[in-house]
This record gives structure tokens, C-alpha cells and sequence, in this order.
């Protein structure tokens, strides 16, 4: 009962904003006269959004965490089944196949980045911009910039329930055993905390940098494949950086996972704050909030939560004076 107790406890406190958020959203809907937020079809489309989601904050997660920026996700989620899509079809290898041939193109464009920045160790936010370009200027020149259309909906099933849950599922309990359960996560860690003092003690850092970054191309192929299995069409960007949106919108579920860590898993908390942004993204839409709008809204939460919770000793240290001041004030 002793061991339960803290589990149910952490389990409370890692659940807490996403629910808050569904009932504030859930209050304001119903005043405004919107009912249709908040209903069994809305939230389970929010979820499945979040698998997509959650796989492309985890593939920033172990980069993010040792300070290399990665502006080029969006357009490896996009490029990747650019490309994989009509080698897919005309191979006729079916959704395995398609999410294999994903995964292979991300982790080779994810790849391009590492190899870049060991080259000319310039940061990696530079770098990525540069792939960013890069990969939107193939993206809409590849096969005359049609982007990517799968019309044999067997080759979709990552996009439905419950395959799509399935394959989500399956890429945060990997990026769980790596991040949590091996060797490969010990050095993210021990990098991430003192890079100096983690090479001193024999962690390549190269190597990991690597493995990090194949990580990061396998997770954002899952991505990809879901993305485009759920409508069967994925578009060529048709401006500049039109699939960063992809990437600030994950961002956000980065940092809030990993606040959350304290009390769950990482990968667990990454879904968490990736189904937290989602529903309020989804709770703005049905207040009629418009796109623009929303992205400052987004902004504006994430501003606030680093806020609190990077100030919570502070803010506990003066509840506990006012406290003091309130038992001298009254005595």
C-alpha cells in the first residue's frame, strides 16, 4: 500500500494539465454553445493525432536535451514519404513495406544532419535551417513537386484505429528502452549533464551524436507514415519552411515531458504534453479561434509554463512566508 500510494500520487500530477485543459475547454464550449468538443469522436481523433505528434517530440527529445536544435523535422516527416510513397506503391509492398522504406529515407535524411554538423561544427540550429532548405527545395522539385498520394487504401491501415495507436505505442516503448534501459541512454544523460566530464570518463560522443540521430530518423518515419496514411496525400511545402509548423508545435510537448519526467517516464510524459498541446489546439478550434491566433496561443502557454514551473521554488518560498506572515498577522 506504501509503494501505491506515490504511483497513484505521480500519476495524478502527470495527468492534471491535460485534464484541466479538457474541462476548461469543455466549460467554455458549452457557454458559448459549442457541444461538440469534448465528445467521445473528438477525443479519440485528438489521440490519434498525438501518436504523430508524440513520435516527432521524441525524436527531437535526445538532441534537445544536449542543445542541438532541429529545425529540419518537419521536412523530414514530409520529404521522407515524398519519397518513399511511389517506391512503395510500385513495389507493391503494402503498409509494412511503405513504413520500412519511410523509415529507411528519414534515418538517411536525419543522417545528412549529423554527418553535416561533425564536418563543419557549426551549431546545429545553423545546420538544420540549411538541410531545412534544403529538403523543401527537393521536396518540390521531386517527381515535378506532386508530393506524395497513395490510393490503395491497404497500404493506409497506419492511419486508422487501431493500427495507427499500435504503431504510436510501439515507437515510445522503444524510444523508452533506449532513453531509459541502455547503455545509449545512460550517455545521453551523462552528455546531456556535463559533456566535458562525460567524455573524460571514455563516452564517444560522436558515436552517440550518431545514434541519436538515427533514433530521431526512425521515429520521424513512423511520423511520416502515419501522417500520410491518414488522408493518403501528403503535400510538397509550397513556401518557405511550410512544414515547421510540425515542429512548434512539438516543441512544447518536449518541454512539458520533460517537466513531467520527475513523476513519470519521459516517453510516457512526451505523450502526455503532446496530447496536452493537441487538445488545446483542438479546444481554441471549436471556440473559433482562428489558425494565426492559435499558434500565439500555443506560444503564450508554453511561455507560461516554463514560467511556473521553472520558478516553483521561488513560488513555493513565498507561499511559506505569506504562510509565516499569516500565523504572525493573526497571533
Amino acid at each position: 500500500m506504501g509503494r501505491v500510494k506515490p504511483v497513484v500520487l505521480n500519476l495524478i500530477k502527470t495527468l492534471i494539465l491535460p485534464i484541466g485543459i479538457l474541462l476548461l475547454f469543455m466549460i467554455l464550449a458549452r457557454i458559448i454553445g459549442k457541444s461538440g468538443f469534448g465528445s467521445w469522436a473528438s477525443i479519440r481523433m485528438i489521440a490519434q493525432q498525438t501518436m504523430i505528434g508524440a513520435c516527432i517530440a521524441l525524436a527531437m527529445t535526445c538532441n534537445l536535451i544536449n542543445n542541438r536544435w532541429d529545425f529540419s523535422v518537419g521536412l523530414i516527416v514530409v520529404l521522407s514519404v515524398i519519397i518513399s510513397a511511389p517506391i512503395a506503391e510500385s513495389l507493391h509492398i503494402g503498409a509494412p513495406g511503405l513504413l520500412m522504406i519511410t523509415i529507411i529515407a528519414a534515418v538517411i535524411l536525419s543522417l545528412i544532419n549529423a554527418v553535416v554538423y561533425l564536418l563543419i561544427r557549426v551549431p546545429t540550429l545553423v545546420v538544420s535551417i540549411g538541410t531545412m532548405i534544403a529538403y523543401e527545395s527537393v521536396a518540390l522539385v521531386w517527381r515535378g513537386g506532386s508530393g506524395a498520394k497513395i490510393s490503395d487504401t491497404a497500404m493506409l491501415i497506419f492511419g486508422r484505429s487501431p493500427w495507427i495507436f499500435a504503431l504510436g505505442i510501439l515507437a515510445g516503448l522503444v524510444f523508452y528502452m533506449l532513453f531509459s534501459k541502455t547503455r545509449f541512454g545512460y550517455n545521453v544523460r551523462a552528455l546531456a549533464g556535463n559533456q566535458a566530464l562525460a567524455v573524460s570518463t571514455g563516452i564517444k560522443e560522436k558515436r552517440n551524436l550518431l545514434s541519436c540521430y538515427i533514433l530521431s530518423g526512425i521515429l520521424l518515419g513512423c511520423a511520416a507514415t502515419m501522417n500520410l496514411s491518414v488522408s493518403g496525400i501528403v503535400q510538397a511545402p509550397i513556401k518557405f519552411n511550410g512544414a515547421m509548423g510540425m515542429m512548434f508545435e512539438a516543441f512544447p510537448a518536449v518541454f512539458i515531458g520533460l517537466y513531467l519526467s520527475r513523476y513519470t517516464n519521459l516517453a510516457f510524459g512526451t505523450f502526455v504534453g503532446t496530447f496536452t498541446i493537441k487538445l488545446l489546439m483542438a479546444g481554441m478550434l471549436s471556440l473559433g479561434i482562428p489558425a494565426s491566433m492559435q499558434t500565439f496561443g500555443i506560444g503564450i502557454f508554453l511561455v507560461v509554463f516554463l514560467a511556473v514551473t521553472s520558478n516553483q521554488a521561488k513560488i513555493g518560498e513565498y507561499r511559506r512566508k505569506r504562510t509565516r506572515l499569516h500565523k504572525l498577522s493573526g497571533a
